[in-house]
């Protein structure tokens, strides 16, 4: 198995996707990214190599973009994607890395007693952690 650092979430959507509004929240958070480190749509659209036309029809609703843009966005601004396609349904469920996932599923089958080992050995580490500041 590929081992990355990427957050991963698990979300059970309750109704279907509306893709207007999705596609909005979507320019909402990059018109947000933008303002928030001062970047220009003409300086996106230079460092994610389209066109400053092509962004302009995205960011005032004319047109509605294609992942492929979505991707060289995100690249451009130094992001995953999740952080673009924030879903509300999900966003106040606990994200967690692949690592903490693989642990999971490795704990879950362990014994009982094997647990039990575990817990103590998390205890001992908090107990370290203190001390150690």
């Amino acid at each position: 198995m590929q081992k990355n650092n990427l957050k991963m979430e698990k979300c059970v959507v309750s109704k279907p996707y509306n893709p207007e509004e999705k596609c909005e929240q979507l320019v909402e958070n990059i018109k947000l990214l933008c303002k928030e480190r001062a970047i220009s749509y003409y300086a996106l659209a230079q460092k994610a190599d389209i066109s400053t036309s092509a962004l302009h029809s995205m960011m005032t609703g004319k047109t509605k973009p294609y992942m492929y843009t979505v991707y060289k966005l995100c690249n451009a601004l130094e992001i995953p994607i999740s952080e673009l396609l924030i879903d509300e349904e999900c966003e106040e469920q606990e994200v967690l890395t692949f690592d903490e996932l693989q642990m999971l599923a490795v704990y879950r089958q362990l014994s009982v007693g094997e647990k039990d080992l575990i817990h103590d050995v998390v205890k001992l580490l908090q107990g370290y952690e203190v001390k150690r500041k």
